[in-house]
């Protein structure tokens, strides 16, 4: 299910939709944006760079300075392209590490986002370069509490609710009528 752009929390909330849907709704909808985004992400800067290029090379009238001018084109061509490539990488390591946290329940937003940068960092490494995500993510929680939902806590009691009989009244008092008819209150 790809949500569009436009999507907002409160109109699946709004579905009565489970916020672990919700959240996996949300997730699958951000890398569909990543992705989007990555794909064009140098679109508008190549394009009028392109334009620049161009207007520049019909102004020389020189073949040293044209030559000259290419030399530096080029540079500038290489270096965007490294750029490029760097912003790539960035975004397909943010893609990684968002895939491998999505499943996670963590305590909290704040949470889950210090370790996925911290997953990122890690990824980006030299020293990392071999390790899996599992092997990072345990190396980055190693030690820390309140990381994740604990879904074996155990939960606090539910009481039900005391209700009397042959009276309008519901609750502890409802009861403790029930089984002291003699008292008058």
């Amino acid at each position: 299910m790809h949500v569009g752009e436009n999507m907002k929390r409160d109109f699946l909330e709004s579905l009565n939709l489970d916020a672990e849907v919700i959240n996996k709704i949300m997730a699958e909808n951000g890398r569909d944006i990543e992705n989007a985004k990555a794909k064009f992400a140098d679109y508008e800067d190549v394009k009028k760079q392109l334009a620049d290029a161009n207007a520049t090379i019909e102004k020389f009238a020189d073949y040293d300075q044209t030559k000259a001018d290419v030399e530096k084109y080029k540079a500038e061509a290489l270096n965007a392209q490294k750029e490029a490539a760097a912003k790539i990488a960035r975004l397909e390591i943010q893609a990684k590490v968002k895939d491998f946290t999505g499943g996670k329940k963590f305590v909290n937003d704040l949470t889950r986002d210090a370790i996925n940068q911290s997953l990122e960092k890690a990824l980006g490494d030299d020293a990392s370069k071999g390790k899996s995500l599992d092997d990072l993510f345990r190396e980055v929680i190693e030690g820390k509490e309140n990381i994740l939902v604990n879904e074996d806590a155990p939960k606090p009691p539910v009481t039900p609710q005391m209700n009397g009989q042959g009276s309008n009244e519901s609750g502890v008092m409802a009861a403790f009528k029930a089984l002291n008819p003699n008292i008058k209150f």
